[in-house]
């Protein structure tokens, strides 16, 4: 928006609700969400000619009482509602489906609901003065806090998603790191720490807050960085605030921020209700109990409207995306959405920039509206289907293992060990799925008794077997020969092989309490790990290789060091384990594994390692434990020792809590698996004749697999999560293909994991991968060995970057200087761009219909914005958004063309600013 009208006029008057309206907010500019009293959340689309017209799904019904909160996501594509009956709903806004409902913890009401900036996270706060913040990947509360002793009525984000605001009626502020908040390693028990806090904000309370999309980078060392906040509440004036967070170089040492008044606003002649930036924070509106609403200018403190139109007071308030129209709501229980720039009538077209939301099939006609592309979006097929039944053993299949996607091994009480691979089936029908067959050289026959478990070398070109007969066999995969002498332990029957990840190590151990280490390369032993009192059932090692899990028949499990061999105590011994005896174990593939935006340090200042257990056992349970290891010796404190269910802290450096217990299996759980590579996703199997699928995050149970005649032994993933395999004592092999949502979830979750760094937080890993991005491997090349950061490309001057990157040719020149303008655009959070630019159809994405800051293109071939195709998926949606065919996967690549393109056309040659 260029400028205001001299006299601010009602484009239009909704009177639908029959109680106050309470809430607004728009999804760009075409669309408009209301909340009432009346408990519906009525969406609202522009139709030229008609103004805002209902949509064909609304209202949305769902809450049991007044709707008092909605919020809009920040890619347009769901919807937040918070409810006095305690529940916040998550709805898709393209098609009114609901997606999930949170329960406030304590069950009151609900105030307040805001989405993080990058979509991954939703904090929620209401009367008990509780701030409960959800993880949106995977709809789980991770967790709930209470800092407040007034109810919280207010919360807001920062741009870049990395500090919370939280107001109470007692008229306090306070700031929290987000990191902190989601970092679920932290017990609830553990004090959240705000960085920064007000308690004089204003009298009588706090109302209302809101960040500005501005910010700004003030030093590089110590990196420094200033936001503005806006605060309203009963004292009738409106405070603009800066809050500036300081943070040194070293990730160890905490951040430290504070909260400065710049300017109190004073025209309202009675309390505020709501207060709100525009898009770009050039402006603010506040609403109150005078019945008005003030337009105030940024920078200046300076009035330009006063606008009066509703009969009751003013509830709440909204900005356009464009900054062209304002929405208030009132106790009057009406709507007025007001005409900011004089331009506008009911037959404008207020997207002027979008094409109109149509979707193509391949063939390139249109088909389909964009409401049924997303209902049938949301019907594709989340079933866990059988693909293929083996039964070529002669007796139990005990034991399986996967290698990649395409090879799998068994060991049944024949004796035997059986090889297969994947073919693809040759018939029309079944076109692209697959199958195993038995390598030519099996079955693989050297067991005496019968084979407990198999597993594949990290590789893939051995496997190793053990067995009943106290050997284990490493075989050829390839060749289906011996690859390896066998490893003989003294005693009784071997139940338990397994490769280290980094292929140097096998662990064996069974009958006689003893679990023994072995070197893979000279076959000889490394060192021999003792203390328990029954059979050893489980082994597992860490990813990265450095410690070993051992569980036995009596229900305990011990942790020990396999790096130092002179280490021949357990770090860490845990007593109750599973009550009547542990099953099985293994390691998240992650390190890190529930601490996605967290270095690897304590608060404390302490390096550690972070690493995630599951357990199963003869009591019917799953269990997820949480184990740290501190690299620095350190004092443990009491606050630590206070987890949740079981937790104890054996030696100065070493933690573990129990993080989670799943129920759900009838029987005995025999065998349990993390997903590869991001272990978003857990199996089990048990003698109730069942597998099951579950989240590791939210530990739910997601599907079910009943088709095994006989107890159910063992289980594992393929590679990339697409197939599952079962084995049981009916001798058969169950081959199971799991739906696309299921994998895509687990890379969405990584691939979100890595993007929540922040610039300022690159290291020289990030800039180099940002320079390959840009297509300038060369620069990737030239900075190895050195510690140019991401602060570093914020801070300095173009000139002094370009002189130590030894950058001599124009053309390079160029390429670095654009790039690097755009990204500190991107950073800043903030675009202005001018009304009179035209506007490239390919320029707008096809999700969002704005301008693409990150242009990515996807497996359908479309090019979108990469926050907002994150965020289609992350609503449950795995079909093209342009196509709505199913996609092929869920990856996509930075399409530098057409961002190169977008910033010449726009911003022209830059310069620095």
């Amino acid at each position: 928006m260029t400028a205001f009208a001299t006299d601010v006029q009602v484009l239009q008057t909704l009177k639908v609700h029959t109680s106050d309206v309470n809430s607004v907010d728009f999804a760009g500019d075409c669309i408009l969400v209301t909340a009432s009293g009346d408990k519906r959340v009525r969406v609202w689309e522009w139709q030229k000619g008609l103004g805002y017209v209902e949509a064909s799904y609304s209202p949305l019904m769902g809450h049991k009482y007044g709707v008092t909160s909605v919020k809009v996501s920040p890619q347009s594509t769901m919807l937040a509602s918070a409810s006095i009956d305690g529940t916040t709903h998550l709805w898709n806004l393209r098609s009114g489906a609901r997606i999930h409902t949170m329960v406030q913890a304590g069950g009151e009401a609900v105030r307040a609901c805001r989405f993080s900036p990058d979509s991954t996270l939703l904090v929620t706060a209401g009367d008990s003065g509780q701030v409960c913040v959800w993880d949106l990947v995977h709809r789980n509360l991770i967790r709930s806090f209470q800092q407040h002793e007034g109810a919280v009525q207010s919360v807001c984000f920062s741009p870049d998603s990395c500090w919370l605001v939280t107001s109470c009626t007692f008229g306090v502020l306070k700031l929290f790191s987000s990191a902190e908040l989601s970092d679920t390693c932290t017990s609830d028990n553990q004090v959240i720490s705000a960085l920064s806090s007000v308690d004089d904000a204003h009298d009588l309370g706090v109302v209302s807050c809101d960040f500005s999309a501005y910010q700004e980078v003030r030093d590089n060392e110590p990196f420094k960085k200033l936001y503005h906040l806006v605060t309203c509440g009963n004292d009738h004036t409106v405070k603009l605030w800066e809050v500036v967070v300081v943070q040194n170089k070293c990730e160890m040492h905490p951040s430290i921020a504070s909260i400065n008044l710049c300017r109190t606003m004073e025209k309202h002649s009675s309390a505020l209700m709501c207060v709100r930036f525009n898009s770009n924070g050039s402006y603010i509106v506040s609403s109150g109990l005078d019945k008005t609403s003030v337009i105030w200018e940024t920078r200046t403190g300076k009035i330009l409207a006063v606008l009066e139109g509703h009969k009751r007071y003013v509830a709440c308030c909204a900005f356009s995306r464009d900054g062209n129209l304002l929405a208030t709501g009132s106790n009057d229980k009406s709507v007025i959405v007001w005409n900011l720039n004089g331009n506008l009538s009911l037959d404008s077209d207020l997207v002027r920039r979008c094409s109109p939301k149509k979707h193509y099939t391949y063939a390139g006609e249109i088909v389909l509206g964009e409401h049924e592309v997303v209902k049938q979006a949301e019907c594709t097929d989340n079933k866990v289907s059988l693909i293929q039944k083996i039964d070529d053993h002669g007796g139990a299949v005990n034991t399986v293992a996967f290698h990649g996607n395409t090879l799998m091994a068994s060991g049944s009480g024949d004796k035997s060990v059986r090889i297969w691979e994947t073919v693809e089936i040759d018939d029309e029908t079944y076109s692209g799925e697959v199958k195993f067959e038995e390598k030519s050289f099996g079955p693989l026959e050297g067991h005496k008794y019968s084979v407990n478990h198999v597993e594949f070398s990290p590789c893939g070109t051995m496997l190793a077997s053990c067995s009943l007969d106290g050997t284990t066999i490493v075989w050829d995969a390839e060749t289906g020969g011996r690859a390896k002498a066998n490893f003989v332990n003294s005693g009784p029957g071997i139940r338990v092989c397994r490769w280290s990840p980094n292929g140097k190590m096998i662990a064996t151990a069974g009958d006689d309490e003893k679990t023994t280490l072995w070197n893979v390369d000279t076959m000889e032993e490394m060192q021999i790990f003792e203390g328990h009192s029954d059979a050893i059932t489980a082994i597992a090692f860490t990813p990265d290789s450095n410690y070993l899990v051992t569980a036995c028949s009596e229900g305990t499990w011990r942790l020990f060091d396999d790096i130092n061999t002179h280490m021949k105590c357990p770090l860490i011994f845990c007593e109750q384990g599973h009550d009547l005896g542990v099953q099985d174990s293994d390691f998240s593939p992650v390190l890190e594994p529930v601490a996605s935006a967290v270095p690897l340090t304590d608060p404390r200042g302490v390096n550690r390692h972070s690493y995630l257990l599951a357990t199963c056992g003869n009591d019917s349970l799953v269990k997820l434990w949480h184990i740290t290891i501190y690299l620095d010796v350190v004092p443990v404190s009491r606050e630590e020792e206070l987890y949740t269910s079981i937790s104890t802290s054996n030696a100065a450096g070493q933690t573990y809590k129990l993080w989670k217990s799943m129920a759900g299996h009838g029987g005995n759980v025999m065998s349990v698996r993390f997903s590869p590579i991001n272990g978003e996703i857990l199996g089990s199997v048990a003698t109730d004749r069942t597998a099951r699928l579950w989240s590791v995050y939210s530990g739910v149970c997601l599907h079910v697999l009943e088709n095994h005649d006989s107890l159910v032994t063992t289980c594992a993933f393929a590679q990339d999560s697409s197939l599952f395999v079962t084995g049981a004592l009916d001798k058969t092999v169950l081959v199971w293909k799991l739906p696309q949502q299921l994998v895509s979830q687990s890379s969405l979750a990584d691939r979100l994991r890595q993007a929540k760094k922040r610039v300022a937080d690159w290291k020289f890993e990030e800039v180099a991968r940002w320079f390959r991005e840009i297509e300038l491997p060369q620069l990737a090349e030239k900075i190895q060995g050195t510690s140019l950061s991401g602060r570093h490309l914020l801070t300095m001057p173009e000139q002094t970057l370009v002189d130590g990157l030894q950058i001599q040719d124009d053309e390079t020149m160029e390429i670095f200087g654009k790039q690097l303008y755009w990204l500190r655009r991107e950073d800043s959070y903030t675009w202005n761009i001018p009304e009179e630019i035209e506007i490239p159809h390919e320029f707008l994405c096809p999700i969002t219909h704005e301008v693409m800051r990150e242009p990515v293109q996807c497996s359908d071939g479309f090019t979108y914005e990469r926050a907002a195709i994150n965020e289609w998926l992350l609503s449950g949606k795995y079909s093209s958004p342009m196509t709505n065919a199913p996609l092929r996967d869920t990856k996509f690549v930075t399409n530098v063309f057409l961002r190169n393109k977008i910033c010449s056309v726009l911003f022209g040659d830059h310069k620095e600013e």
